[in-house]
């Protein structure tokens, strides 16, 4: 199923549901650097490489009585999976540290969304909740958003926020949009902030939510189009009077206003192509 095809309905914020209401131990304020993902990463990959090892050793014996060559299979199959994780995070740890665009990278980084449920229950165990997780991811794929150039459809900045913004904080956005030329769109349902995607078929989305709805619209979207993720401050608890810091959203608008301009410096200094001599 393609993109466009992907327009079921889903109320932004639902994944808040069951919150307990609980002000004082809600994370209002959360900023959580790279490493912590990275690190829970490894330490997944850790424990499933653990179990394998545990699997291959409880059964080495059997299989060679099966086979002589099973119990080396096994073997090598342990270590086809380690070898092909520490290319993956590598070149993802290399992306990062050097701010160096890779393809690797980037598929590595579309498919973390889809393991985040797991990982996310694993950190659970360190008393590392989602949304912290959550924030941690949502960075390093702002971070190889903003690494990358890739040519855009028609240069238009698409930004999608959510209801629960603080009315004065929204009419700051606004302000923001209109003064860089962008495109701004309020969506109360993940359905409609797809299909306004579909319609407005932007060069770029800056978008506005929480860590949870960040990662599942991200996962959403993928590398179809460039997306960079603004975190909200949620400081009466969610989705209820949030904001975001201004700063983090200009720098967001900056960074494809500036891409924008250097394909098209690229593309001007591309020379006409010289007629054929026949």
């Amino acid at each position: 199923m393609n993109f466009e095809q992907n327009l079921n309905d889903r109320k932004l914020g639902h994944e808040w549901y069951g919150w307990d209401g609980n002000i004082d131990s809600h994370e209002a304020f959360i900023q959580e650097p790279k490493r912590l993902f990275m690190g829970m990463f490894f330490s997944a990959f850790a424990l499933v490489l653990a179990a394998s090892c545990f699997i291959v050793w409880g059964f080495y014996l059997r299989l060679v009585t099966i086979h002589p060559l099973l119990g080396d299979v096994a073997l090598g199959a342990i270590a086809v999976f380690t070898a092909t994780f520490a290319v993956i995070y590598g070149s993802l740890s290399y992306a990062l540290v050097f701010h160096k665009p890779n393809r690797l990278a980037e598929a590595t980084c579309q498919r973390l969304f889809k393991i985040f449920p797991a990982v996310s229950a694993l950190s659970s165990h360190f008393g590392i909740s989602k949304d912290r997780l959550g924030y941690s991811l949502v960075e390093i794929h702002n971070e190889l958003t903003k690494n990358r150039i890739r040519e855009c459809s028609n240069g238009r900045i698409l930004c999608l926020a959510p209801r629960c913004l603080d009315r004065e904080n929204v009419e700051q956005i606004k302000a923001m949009m209109a003064e860089y030329d962008c495109d701004f769109y309020m969506a109360p349902t993940g359905a409609q902030a797809r299909q306004k995607i579909v319609q407005a078929k932007p060069a770029a989305i800056i978008g506005i939510a929480c860590e949870r709805d960040l990662v599942t619209g991200i996962r959403d979207v993928g590398y179809r189009i460039p997306v960079i993720g603004v975190t909200n401050k949620r400081p009466a608890g969610p989705c209820k009077g949030a904001f975001i810091d201004l700063h983090e959203l200009r720098e967001a608008i900056e960074v494809f206003k500036e891409r924008f301009e250097l394909v098209e410096r690229m593309e001007d200094e591309v020379p006409a192509e010289q007629p054929q001599r026949v």
